[in-house]
């Protein structure tokens, strides 16, 4: 079972969509997939549209009030989802308060003693740098940075790289970068393919790469969110969804 943050520091650079794309694409391709949202925007949860109790979310997960099992939800044969609340955002405040010892650890025992079985966990957090983003990082193989073609997503980037190196050096030392994907990429503009070449260079911080696939700006990825449908369902021949396969196919290479 393989452990996935999606996160960036720097907020729209499209967390959530990217954090869909790679639970619907590793599902389409038969394998069992949980997504873990840690988000108090819960834009994943809503996005899979199912119902679920909002006094059994992630939240209570890690505050040690439920345990990882008692709060997953069916969303088809190849996905489950532990969703969010819009009390994650007092997340910081109630650890602090209960005084845990190295509360960042708290999702990695859970998920241990929760004794879950998939070929996958993605995890989709939050653009500030809190608990929730050191939970995750903590109990994660492996980090895929989302981002953008454009200079305001280049700050993220660096802050990251000091959390990751943080984190590696005191709770996780076998985390690893998949790299870096580019989504809402047009590749017509100049600034765009500039801005790419930056962003190889940012790569290097991270001692990782810029994934070869980007995912191009699409109508069809809003309004599949719109229609509550995968990017497989809505569009399943768009050169978007095209894009996604070219992603999956690129980080199963390596993951």
């Amino acid at each position: 079972m393989k452990v996935i943050t999606v996160t960036n520091q720097k907020g729209g650079t499209g967390k959530t969509s990217t954090a869909l794309f790679l639970t619907y694409g590793l599902a389409h391709r038969g394998k069992k997939v949980l997504l873990i949202d840690l988000d108090q925007q819960a834009d994943a949860s809503f996005s899979m549209h199912v119902d679920y109790d909002q006094n059994k979310t992630t939240f209570e997960v890690l505050t040690g009030d439920a345990a990882l099992k008692d709060i997953i939800v069916k969303v088809n044969d190849n996905i489950d989802l532990a969703p969010a609340s819009s009390k994650l955002a007092e997340l910081d405040v109630v650890l602090t308060q209960k005084v845990r010892i190295d509360p960042q650890y708290i999702l990695k025992d859970t998920i241990k003693n929760s004794k879950v079985n998939y070929d996958y966990i993605v995890i989709d957090t939050p653009p500030a740098l809190s608990e929730a983003v050191l939970n995750a990082l903590t109990a994660s193989n492996t980090v895929l940075v989302p981002t953008q073609a454009d200079i305001y997503s280049l700050k993220g980037l660096g802050e990251l790289a000091q959390t990751i190196a943080a984190i590696k050096n005191r709770s996780n030392p076998d985390l690893e970068i998949a790299g870096i994907l580019i989504g809402r990429f047009n590749k017509r503009t100049v600034f765009a393919k500039s801005i790419s070449k930056v962003l190889e260079s940012a790569a290097e911080q991270l001692h990782t790469k810029v994934f070869k696939s980007r995912i191009r700006e699409a109508t069809a990825v809003k309004e599949s969110q719109n229609a509550f449908e995968s990017i497989y369902e809505y569009d399943p021949r768009g050169k978007v969804t095209e894009d996604v396969n070219n992603f999956i196919d690129e980080f199963l290479q390596e993951n």
